[in-house]
């Protein structure tokens, strides 16, 4: 420990000796490991907030597709009755028919997005309904020309969220249609909202597929999706059920002419596609520390060059080879690692900055502020080691001759 505190005095006083040089030494690895911090609790913030966005817009859902390109063949009333029927555990089946149009109120019209279905849709969204009620299968059955939207577009349209029993006019395909207000979901998620900013209002609205189909000329009775409700846990295999059940029934087993997914497959794959961001960020912020990694070899290439003579009286007067190369590479070390401290705090506070800007949850990890410590004494230790071979090997004559 004595002379391991012997190093540590000496490291401490040449980069106290030389605070400006350390100090732009230091610059490069600052910076790569605050990038480094940041990029990866940005990027965990991230993943974070989208998997519990998409989970609020329902994480209890999967749809069974017909391929157009490989079968006339399309799904049916009978279908889902024969799923609603057959198929065990599942909540609902719903088809789901979306399209564009204009939604007016008493105050203004703006853009909509419209979907149609049964009363199952209603668990399309844990947003759930804040004031009234969903529309219900009886009026799924005849055909009632009801909407559910958001409180926010209550008070857009209307000028305020007190909107139950109020009528609105649909406007798409060259038609208007007089609809009734029966219930409200809350406010808009905060990723819609962040995704909406800068453009033009759009209302959600939902009504049953049944009277959409009659009032805008569209087929509801041959579908080319239908959307399977039941829990996340057997959500796969209940869509593998289902897009079974219905392979067999319209003679398409073995034809690839149907597919299935939920919004988990989907999940997945975002992370990946994250997952592939963040590992490009942070290969950006590790090249930076190789760049001030160099800084530092360049750094103690000076300061061997400028100790040569202490060098060769410490060597004249019997210190070892090895000693002399684990002086330098301690001093290299101590200084990407205090380097590495600033970085982290820098890299934190940049965190807490940008996550909160931003409305990210801020996850920083122990073993990723660890990891990033470590690394930078590591980047002391191999940038430093040609430096400290260098000052090792000089022979004592030779430098007490400079």
């Amino acid at each position: 420990m004595g002379q391991i505190g012997e190093y540590f005095k000496s490291a401490v006083k040449q980069i106290v000796g030389n605070g400006y040089r350390t100090l732009m030494t230091m610059l490069g690895i600052v910076i790569g490991i605050a990038a480094v911090i940041a990029v990866v609790s940005l990027g965990t913030g991230m993943s974070d907030y989208v998997t519990s966005e998409l989970n609020g817009l329902a994480g209890n859902y999967g749809i069974v597709m017909v391929d157009s390109s490989k079968t006339s063949e399309r799904f049916t009333r009978d279908d889902m009755a024969l799923v609603s029927e057959t198929v065990k555990d599942i909540h609902g089946i719903t088809p789901n028919i979306s399209s564009y149009g204009k939604v007016k109120g008493s105050r203004k019209t703006v853009e909509c997005s419209l979907e149609a279905g049964t009363e199952v849709l209603e668990a399309f969204s844990t947003n759930g309904i804040a004031k009234g009620s969903y529309f219900t299968a009886q009026q799924v059955e005849s055909g009632a020309r009801v909407c559910v939207m958001l409180l926010d577009d209550a008070k857009e349209i209307f000028g305020t969220e007190d909107a139950i029993g109020r009528d609105v006019e649909i406007s798409m395909y060259g038609k208007s249609v007089t609809y009734t207000v029966v219930g409200l979901r809350g406010h808009m998620s905060e990723m819609y909202e962040f995704m909406m900013q800068g453009q033009d209002y759009y209302a959600q609205l939902e009504v049953p597929y049944t009277c959409f189909g009659e009032d805008f000329d569209y087929d509801t009775v041959n579908f080319t999706n239908l959307v399977v409700f039941a829990d996340q846990s057997i959500l796969s295999h209940k869509v593998d059920e289902v897009k079974n059940l219905l392979a067999n029934v319209h003679g398409l087993r073995g034809s690839n002419a149907l597919s299935g997914y939920s919004l988990a497959d989907f999940s997945e794959q975002l992370d990946q596609i994250l997952g592939y961001a963040r590992s490009f960020l942070l290969l950006v912020s590790v090249i930076s520390l190789i760049v001030g990694g160099i800084g530092v070899m360049n750094i103690m290439l000076v300061s061997v060059s400028e100790r040569t003579r202490e060098i060769g009286i410490r060597k004249s007067i019997g210190a070892k080879t090895g000693a002399i190369m684990i002086q330098f590479l301690f001093e290299a070390a101590v200084l990407t690692f205090l380097g590495g401290v600033v970085g982290i705090i820098l890299g934190v506070i940049a965190s807490y900055i940008i996550c909160t800007a931003i409305g990210f949850r801020v996850i920083i990890e122990p073993a990723t502020v660890l990891g990033a410590a470590m690394f930078s004494v590591l980047i002391g230790l191999f940038f430093g080691l040609y430096p400290a071979r260098k000052a090792a090997k000089m022979r004592p004559i030779d430098a007490l001759r400079l």
